[in-house]
C-alpha cells in the first residue's frame, strides 16, 4: 500500500511541476528569501551548510538554498519526472545533487545534514510520523528542521474533502481539462489537482505537531507566520480562492457529454456553491469577531515552522 501511494503521488506531482513557467519558478525562489527575512531567519546561517531538500518537487528550495551559500544540497523526490524538471531548473548549481528517494526511507546515514527542508510533503505520505522520524534521524545535533504541512480547520478543506469523491468519479483527465479550460494559471492548476487527487491528505493542528517535535527532542520551535499567501490570512481572499473551485465546476459542466458526467458535475457545482455561500454568510455576519471569522473560513492555514534538534 505504501509503495502504491508513493507511486501515485509521485506521478501526480511529477506531471504538475512541468507546467510551471520559468517566471513562476523564479517567483517561488524569490519568495523563499522574502519569507525567511520576514520571519527573522538568518540567511547567512546557510553559508557552508550541508542541506537536504526532502521532497524537492520543482527544485525551487534547493536553488534558493544554493543561492544563499549552502555548500551542498541533496534533493530527493519520489517522482522521476519531477526530478527531471528539478534538474533542469537547477542546472546552473553544481552543489545540488538529485536522487530518487522517499522521505519514509531516506538512504542516508544518521546525522548527515545541518538543515533538513521538507515543504509540503509529510501530509501527503502514507505515514506522517515515520517521515518525521526519518527527517529527524538524518539531521545533525543542533541542526535545523523546516516543515510546511497543512493546518486543520477552515471551510476550504471541508469543501475539498467533499469534492474529492466526486472528482474521483469524473477522473483526473476530465478535471484537468476543466481546470485548463477555466483559464486558471498553472500554479492554481497544480494546487487544485494536488488537493483534489493526491491519495493522502492529512491535516494537523500546530499544538499536535509542536508536541511531536518536542517528543523527538527538538527545541526552539518557531512558527513562521509572516509573508504567507493572502488566502491564508484574509477571509475575503479565502472566498476568492473558493470561487475558483466554482469556476472549475462550471467549466466541468460545459465539458460533460454523458448523463453520469452531467450529474456529477452538477453535484460538484452545488457542493462548491454551498461552501461559497457559507463563506459569504460568515463574511457578512456582524456577530463574528475577526478571529472567529478567520477560524471558520481559514482554520490554521498552512503550518510553517523551523525547529532546532
Amino acid at each position: 500500500m505504501q509503495n502504491q501511494i508513493e507511486n501515485t503521488t509521485g506521478s501526480l506531482f511529477g506531471e504538475l511541476w512541468k507546467d510551471l513557467s520559468s517566471e513562476q519558478f523564479r517567483d517561488s525562489v524569490e519568495l523563499f528569501t522574502k519569507r525567511a527575512i520576514a520571519n527573522n531567519f538568518d540567511l547567512d546561517w546557510l553559508k557552508g551548510k550541508t542541506c537536504l531538500d526532502a521532497g524537492c518537487g520543482s527544485g525551487r528550495y534547493s536553488v534558493a538554498l544554493a543561492i544563499h551559500g549552502a555548500a551542498k544540497i541533496t534533493a530527493v523526490d519520489v517522482s522521476s519526472t519531477g526530478l527531471e524538471t528539478a534538474r533542469n531548473n537547477a542546472k546552473e548549481f553544481n552543489q545540488i545533487q538529485f536522487q530518487q528517494a522517499s522521505v519514509l526511507n531516506l538512504p542516508f546515514p544518521d546525522q548527515s545534514f545541518d538543515l533538513v527542508w521538507c515543504a509540503g510533503v509529510l501530509m501527503i505520505t502514507s505515514d506522517f510520523d515515520k517521515g518525521l522520524s526519518e527527517l529527524t534521524r538524518v539531521l545533525k545535533p543542533n541542526g535545523k528542521l523546516f516543515l510546511l504541512v497543512y493546518g486543520a480547520g477552515g471551510l476550504r478543506w471541508k469543501v475539498i474533502k467533499a469534492a474529492r469523491p466526486i472528482v474521483a468519479d469524473l477522473g483526473q483527465t476530465f478535471i484537468d481539462r476543466a481546470i485548463q479550460q477555466s483559464g486558471l494559471p498553472a500554479n492554481n492548476r497544480k494546487n487544485y489537482m494536488d488537493d483534489l487527487f493526491v491519495p493522502v491528505q492529512e491535516l494537523t493542528r500546530f499544538t499536535e505537531l509542536n508536541q511531536k517535535l518536542i517528543d523527538l527532542g527538538y527545541s526552539s520551535i518557531d512558527r513562521w507566520t509572516e509573508n504567507t499567501f493572502d488566502h491564508e490570512n484574509s477571509p475575503k481572499d479565502q472566498l476568492s480562492d473558493m470561487l475558483k473551485l466554482g469556476e472549475i465546476a462550471e467549466s466541468a459542466q460545459s465539458l460533460a457529454t454523458t448523463k453520469s458526467e452531467t450529474y456529477h458535475t452538477e453535484l460538484l457545482k452545488r457542493t462548491a456553491d454551498m461552501y461559497i455561500n457559507l463563506i459569504q454568510e460568515a463574511l457578512s455576519d456582524p456577530n463574528l469577531t475577526s478571529e472567529q471569522l478567520k477560524d471558520i473560513t481559514i482554520g490554521e492555514g498552512n503550518l510553517r515552522l523551523i525547529a532546532t534538534k
